[in-house]
């Protein structure tokens, strides 16, 4: 009769140690992969925040945000341009006194009755060029402010992380209530 000291019965409880090995090293391997999709997911994350906080502070600056309106329907809505400046645009509209849209500080103010107010944040710079119809319909650009019926604006907004990029926007509106 054979020796069965060295055998076990076929209902044990525990675990050989291979089984333990084997076990730990999936869960490790399972572990890395959970890590490498959260860290990759994480990274996409923050990219869209910050392409998506950008794209927020363009239209802000341009369409307006509440009650504050933006370049383009402050540009709209003017009877005029008062000065012709690359850097700043002053409109004249119909029932207030003037509207100033100037980069300061990396930001976007608007100035109205000598009251500033912030427009939109980390905008690099703002470049505005004037535009008037010739007698013959053709389009071109003013030399007198008065003239001015046409406004485009290439606005320049970074992110506020050292890897985001730079993001050019342009914008123009017709002043719709110029004589």
């Amino acid at each position: 009769m054979p020796d069965n000291r060295f055998h076990q019965p076929l209902s044990r409880s525990g675990f050989t140690l291979m089984e333990l090995v084997i076990g730990i090293a999936v869960a490790a391997v399972v572990g890395l992969v959970s890590a490498g999709l959260f860290k990759a997911g994480l990274k996409t994350y923050n990219y869209s925040y910050r392409q998506t906080s950008v794209l927020a502070g363009a239209r802000r600056a341009l369409s307006g945000s509440g009650s504050l309106p933006g370049v383009i329907w402050a540009a709209q809505s003017a009877s005029s341009v008062t000065a012709l400046s690359g850097s700043s645009l002053t409109l004249a509209p119909p029932s207030a006194s003037s509207i100033t849209y100037q980069v300061s500080g990396g930001n976007l103010y608007q100035t109205t009755s000598g009251v500033r107010t912030l427009q939109s944040v980390s905008v690099s710079s703002a470049v505005f060029s004037y535009y008037n119809l010739d007698s013959s319909g053709l389009i071109m650009v003013s030399t007198l402010a008065a003239n001015a019926t046409f406004v485009t604006m290439q606005l320049t907004l970074t992110g506020k992380s050292a890897n985001d990029r730079t993001y050019n926007f342009l914008g123009g509106a017709q002043l719709r209530n110029h004589p």
